[in-house]
């Protein structure tokens, strides 16, 4: 009788480890597009709708796609029916629970999303990796500037709710940043440019052509950072000429947010959007 009960827990356990899986879940940046699907089970979110990665992930099994409509009522901290908290609350419920574990990749907005997700939540989730590729979680200049001068024009994708939340005022008040519950996030950035540049003197520092080195390099303030993102979670500091005739030399130290680690810098060879494909950095 032992031997069968023992036998018995054996086969469950080893049934339990089969039936075990890990998801890779992809939360998308801003778009003019909605992205989302419904998430219910796990046979869900399996499509790119509307092609914002564009071919960008592959290689890696159990791949689901969070998407949102960034128009809803709060945007990146919106909790309407496919506001972006919504559809990333409803994929860790469905992906990231039982014997099931997940891995969270974002890009731009979307680790706006995450950091905020998890700053004010802490659900019993199983989730081993969240990394955020060329992180808006410190907000855009570029939106400043669409909050700004263009909501007048009521088009909800220019100066909009995604575009108020992802400011800079907007994604660093959102939330306490040094706050994810034991999280790390792990971060990756880079100082090319999808916009030959353009875009550039709108945004202060170093840039990805979209963020400032500010919010990808995870500093906790808005600040000119003119050095590239260094790997770890260490202080930043910059020299610049200073006192009379700006003769002397000065520097500046700037802290980074606690939960936050980069791991990667591109340099000018990786632009904002190249930063897709940056998933498989460690």
């Amino acid at each position: 009788m032992k031997k069968i009960v023992l036998s018995t827990l054996f086969l469950s356990f080893f049934t339990i480890g089969l039936n075990a899986d890990t998801y890779r879940l992809f939360v998308h940046g801003r778009s003019d597009k909605n992205h989302c699907s419904p998430i219910t089970n796990t046979g869900s979110a399996t499509a790119d709708v509307n092609g914002y990665w564009m071919g960008a992930v592959y290689g890696l099994s159990n791949i689901r796609y969070v998407g949102f409509d960034g128009t809803q009522n709060g945007g990146a901290y919106s909790w309407n029916n496919c506001g972006a908290q919504k559809q990333l609350n409803d994929a860790l419920r469905v992906f990231c629970t039982g014997v099931n574990k997940c891995e969270i990749y974002t890009h731009s907005t979307g680790g706006l999303v995450a950091a905020a997700y998890f700053g004010m939540n802490n659900p019993a989730v199983n989730v081993t990796r969240i990394q955020l590729l060329a992180s808006a979680a410190g907000g855009s200049e570029l939106a400043d500037v669409s909050t700004t001068y263009l909501s007048w024009l009521g088009i909800k994708t220019l100066g909009g709710q995604l575009d108020k939340s992802v400011s800079t005022s907007g994604a660093r008040n959102g939330f306490n940043h040094n706050q994810s519950y034991g999280k790390v996030y792990y971060t990756t950035s880079g100082e090319g440019s999808d916009y030959w540049n353009l875009t550039s003197p709108l945004l202060p520092g170093k840039d990805d052509g979209v963020l400032a080195n500010h919010s990808l390099c995870n500093i906790n303030k808005v600040a000119d950072i003119n050095v590239s993102c260094s790997i770890g979670k260490g202080n930043l500091t910059q020299s610049r000429k200073c006192g009379f005739l700006w003769l002397s030399t000065c520097y500046d130290t700037y802290s980074r947010w606690t939960p936050y680690y980069t791991v990667w810098q591109g340099g000018s060879k990786e632009s904002h959007r190249d930063a897709h494909s940056d998933y498989n950095r460690r």
